[in-house]
């Protein structure tokens, strides 16, 4: 079976990469080179010049096209005419050449963001209500998905991220921007350096005032994938899931559970001004995908989530590479 991943020099894209490959016929296309490993079927290429796009699509002929290569920074959020061009366009391009080429699946990355906050945890069919680009240009994107792709022959499965993390040491991938700015290993780069944690907002309507998140192991992820693929194998129905833990944690417990697992006297971070587009409480439900897919979480327990960062990070600095942060 052939696969091409979009934004396969990405977090996610890079892991998936790198796992798939060992199964499957697997090209990866990026604007971007990948920053650590090769892919030996990789094409360089911006997915808005659609001409282009079709013809490697054309060219590579794959059964499934999982599509990742998205703008999702909360930090550039003001940005709109980026995440609109390169989340909504790209998609619409994307779709145009499915059809095209008659491609017969899809798995689309897309996000919690497109959720409005709730106390409750998130299913599929809670209330949607994005507050910032990202999630509203993510929705535009499954709506499109929906639309473009009802009744045709291409079946497809959106899988809504909530926030993924950590590594896979076992394959020496996982998570390399620079800057950094997400929060796991941000903490993991501050605490191994003993230098002052910062946390974005203490303003949330929540207990100790700071945003709660549901954090899932890249590992979880992968395997989501892998039987989301078996799915759409065997011609079932399209689906849209959430993936994640089922377990929130807010930001500042996420910073004690690092002074836990480092073993460090507790001490007070200190607070920025709360981001634009950071909502108070968002976590999953994944009932659907153990009724559709089987699938449940096995690597994300908070702890291991953070040994995998921590052990990761130090290899990437045993490779002479440095990342900065947003703060």
């Amino acid at each position: 079976m052939k696969i091409l991943i979009t934004g396969s020099s990405g977090y996610i894209g890079s892991c998936l990469y790198e796992c798939l490959n060992k199964k499957y016929d697997v090209y990866g296309i990026d604007k971007e080179l990948p920053k650590l490993k090769k892919q030996k079927k990789f094409f360089k290429h911006d997915l808005i010049n659609i001409r282009k796009t079709n013809k490697i699509i054309s060219l590579i002929k794959p059964s499934l096209i999982i599509h990742l290569a998205a703008k999702s920074t909360v930090d550039s959020i003001d940005k709109k005419k980026d995440f609109i061009k390169n989340n909504t366009i790209v998609t619409k391009n994307i779709l145009k050449c499915i059809k095209k080429n008659k491609i017969k699946h899809l798995i689309f990355s897309s996000t919690a963001a497109v959720y409005r906050t709730s106390n409750k945890k998130l299913t599929e069919l809670s209330k949607i209500q994005p507050n910032n680009i990202y999630g509203k240009t993510k929705l535009s994107c499954e709506k499109n998905i929906v639309n473009v792709l009802k009744n045709k022959s291409t079946n497809y499965i959106i899988f809504r991220f909530f926030n993924v993390c950590s590594s896979l040491l076992s394959s020496k991938i996982g998570e390399i921007h620079n800057p950094e700015t997400h929060l796991i290993p941000i903490l993991a780069k501050k605490f191994k350096e003993n230098k002052k944690i910062y946390i974005y907002g203490n303003n949330f309507k929540t207990k100790d005032k700071t945003c709660i998140r549901d954090y899932i192991h890249i590992a979880d992820i992968v395997r989501a994938f892998e039987l989301g693929i078996k799915h759409l194998k065997q011609n079932k129905k399209s689906q849209i899931i959430n993936l994640g833990s089922e377990n929130g944690f807010s930001t500042l417990e996420i910073f004690k559970k690092f002074y836990d697992y480092y073993n460090y006297k507790f001490n007070n971070p200190f607070f920025k001004k709360r981001r634009k587009g950071d909502t108070d409480k968002l976590i999953c439900n994944n009932k659907k995908a153990y009724k559709i897919l089987r699938w449940k979480p096995k690597y994300s327990h908070i702890f291991k989530i953070i040994e995998d960062e921590k052990k990761w990070l130090n290899y990437v600095e045993k490779k002479g590479i440095y990342r900065k942060t947003i703060y």
